[in-house]
C-alpha cells in the first residue's frame, strides 16, 4: 500500500512524505495570484515606476538587525474557495495597497512542480489613483510587511519568480525598450 505520511501540517499547508521518502508541500487553496502596479514618473511619461512589497519569506524567516529579513515582490495572494484569479487579484490589491483596481492578465505560470501551484499574474496602472487605507489582516506578518515604490527596472534584479517573469510580460505589453 502506498502510505503517506505527514510531516508537518497548517490550516494553509501540509508537508508530507510519500512511503519512499519523497517529501513535497501540499498547499490549502493551492493557486496563487501575483499583481504588479504601476504608475508612470510624470504623468505623459512611458517611464514607469512599480509597487514593490516587501515582506517576511515563511520559509527563510532569520533576522537582519533584530528584525525579520523582508524580501521583495509584488502583491501575492492565495485563492480563496469559491474566487475565481481575478477577484482575487482585486482582493488582494485593496487588502495590501488600499488601491481599488481592475486588472489586467499577465498570464500564469507553475510555481514548483512539488507544489503544482500555478500563479496568475496580472497588473493594473494605478497612476491617478490615490490609495484608501489598506485593510491589512492584523497578523505579524502583515504589520511587518511595507509597500515601496521603485523604478520598473528594479523587478529585473528581484529574486522572486514572479518578479522576473512579470518583468518580461509587462516590457511586452507597455512596449518599453
Amino acid at each position: 500500500m502506498n502510505q503517506e505520511r505527514i510531516i508537518f501540517g497548517s490550516d494553509w499547508v501540509t508537508v508530507k512524505e510519500t512511503a519512499r521518502g519523497f517529501q513535497y508541500l501540499e498547499r490549502k487553496g493551492k493557486d496563487s495570484v501575483a499583481v504588479f502596479l504601476l504608475r508612470r514618473k510624470k504623468l505623459n511619461s512611458q517611464a514607469y515606476e512599480v509597487m514593490i512589497r516587501q515582506q517576511p519569506l515563511c520559509i527563510d524567516n532569520h533576522e537582519l538587525h533584530g528584525k525579520l529579513k523582508l524580501y521583495p515582490c509584488p502583491i501575492t495572494g492565495g485563492i480563496d474557495q469559491g474566487e475565481t484569479p481575478e477577484q482575487a487579484a482585486i482582493r488582494e490589491v485593496e487588502e495590501e495597497s488600499g488601491f481599488s483596481v481592475q486588472v489586467l492578465p499577465l498570464g500564469r505560470y507553475i510555481v514548483g512542480t512539488q507544489t503544482n501551484e500555478i500563479c496568475y499574474l496580472y497588473y493594473a496602472d494605478v497612476t491617478k489613483l490615490e490609495p484608501e487605507e489598506a485593510k491589512q489582516d492584523g497578523t505579524y506578518f502583515e504589520l511587518i510587511s511595507k509597500n515601496e515604490w521603485h523604478d520598473f527596472e528594479y523587478l529585473s534584479q528581484c529574486d522572486y519568480s514572479a518578479c522576473q517573469i512579470g518583468y518580461f510580460r509587462l516590457k511586452n505589453v507597455l512596449d518599453l525598450d
